[in-house]
């Protein structure tokens, strides 16, 4: 008989389990719990949501960025199952009616997991939102993360030049903290012993143990800004700033770039091209943003076709025909996969990365410098070689990694089209 608590399994046997252990009463509740943890690690799983609805708590599992439904609780445990988990993370079981945060660590397999635990109160009861944090599954190596080879080589040379401000963007859970963390761990691979490395993070989602790593406490002032300005005293040479929040932050890390420093962050934005209209709308001058800025990478992660299932696959003609009108897709061979246990009948397994990749120059700068519009740096970019999101996730279906479908999902709207071409 499989070991729940000790390997994987699939949705509909932790559904089995569950049941067995409510049907224990009070007793069942922390095994069930620690079953849901367990099995949110051997699934490789990023969170775990635990959601009021009508009539009870629902369990869903993100796995590769989509969403799998995996229990559903009456309502007579909801209160009783986000007690537990309050109680693991050493929150305040009782206060129901405030935002709590914490931490619960586990070992799983032999390996020490982090969970991250969040919760929060709704009209229909409190609401959870556990992240998982397994370094077995961290990618932090550049050759790792999936780029094109002259991508990777133009990023690694960004970092390699130990000064201005490179940029990471895209939204929540797009891959920018893994790239960045990937960046570090390349510098220090190859200028370790020749420079000093420090983080500021809300929060400190991995150690490293390579270098110093701040998380930020807004509890006694130390925000991102604070910290930045303490950190600067030391003078590290390469600094990573979790976020770009705030015009105060902005500015201490574009001047930082300009005197030496080579500072590494994320600012929430569509594409490479809009970070530059972004930093000038934040109040940043137009010459302080040419001369510091080195480069914006955009990025974003896609579902991989599992190769256990993979087969030839006709895609959907209305997807065909959308994205053919940007590129000829005539001699594309095309699969998906049809779906098994080793994908959770998905017919994806695991993700990879898709980039675009701004490299600023002169003529860029100049632009910059005369406040042009997000349209006229894409047409530039372009015109100088920069492949956008969607040249790079059509060339991923081309060599079979992914779907159109897969990259119509991640990129939305964001391909419409434009004088009859879809455009990114």
């Amino acid at each position: 008989m499989t070991d729940i608590a000790k390997e994987r399994v699939l949705p509909s046997e932790i559904e089995n389990e569950i049941q067995r252990l409510l049907r224990a009463g009070d007793h069942g509740i922390g095994q069930l719990v620690d079953v849901l943890l367990r099995q949110s690690v051997w699934n490789k799983v990023s969170d775990a949501h635990f959601e009021p609805f009508y009539g009870g708590l629902r369990v869903r599992f993100r796995l590769d960025g989509i969403f799998q439904d995996v229990v559903r609780f009456p309502n007579r445990v909801h209160e009783q199952i986000i007690a537990r988990i309050k109680v693991l993370a050493n929150l305040i079981p009782h206060k129901r009616d405030i935002a709590q945060e914490g931490r619960i660590s586990q070992s799983v397999g032999g390996q020490d997991i982090d969970f991250r635990v969040s919760v929060v109160p709704t009209v229909g009861g409190e609401r959870a939102v556990i992240r998982i944090f397994d370094p077995m599954r961290a990618l932090f190596s550049i050759d790792d993360l999936g780029f094109p080879a002259d991508v990777k080589s133009r990023f690694t040379q960004l970092l390699m030049d130990l000064d201005g401000i490179v940029i990471l963007t895209g939204p929540s859970s797009s891959g920018k903290t893994t790239t960045m963390y990937a960046g570090l761990q390349h510098i220090y691979q190859e200028k370790g012993d020749h420079a000093s490395i420090v983080t500021i993070e809300d929060p400190v989602e991995y150690e490293l143990g390579m270098f110093s790593q701040i998380e930020v406490n807004r509890r006694v002032g130390m925000d991102f800004s604070a910290t930045l300005s303490a950190l600067l005293r030391q003078d590290p040479e390469v600094i990573m700033v979790g976020e770009i929040r705030d015009f105060e932050t902005c500015q201490i890390a574009l001047r930082a770039s300009l005197t030496g420093h080579l500072i590494l962050t994320t600012i929430h934005s569509g594409h490479a091209c809009e970070v530059i209209t972004r930093l000038l709308d934040m109040g940043m001058e137009p010459f302080v943003v040419s001369s510091s800025v080195k480069g914006v990478m955009a990025v974003r992660l896609i579902r991989k076709i599992c190769v256990e299932c993979r087969a030839p696959h006709q895609p959907d003609p209305r997807h065909l025909e959308y994205f053919s009108a940007y590129r000829d897709l005539s001699g594309v061979a095309f699969s998906r996969g049809k779906g098994c246990t080793a994908c959770h009948q998905s017919g994806y397994l695991g993700r990879t990365s898709i980039c675009e990749l701004l490299v600023m120059n002169e003529e860029l700068r100049s632009l910059v410098l005369k406040r042009s519009t997000t349209s006229a740096v894409v047409e530039k970019a372009r015109a100088l070689g920069m492949k956008n999101l969607l040249d790079c996730a059509l060339d991923r279906v081309a060599d079979g990694t992914t779907t159109l479908e897969e990259i119509r999902r991640v990129l939305g709207t964001s391909t419409g089209k434009a004088n009859g071409r879809p455009v990114s």
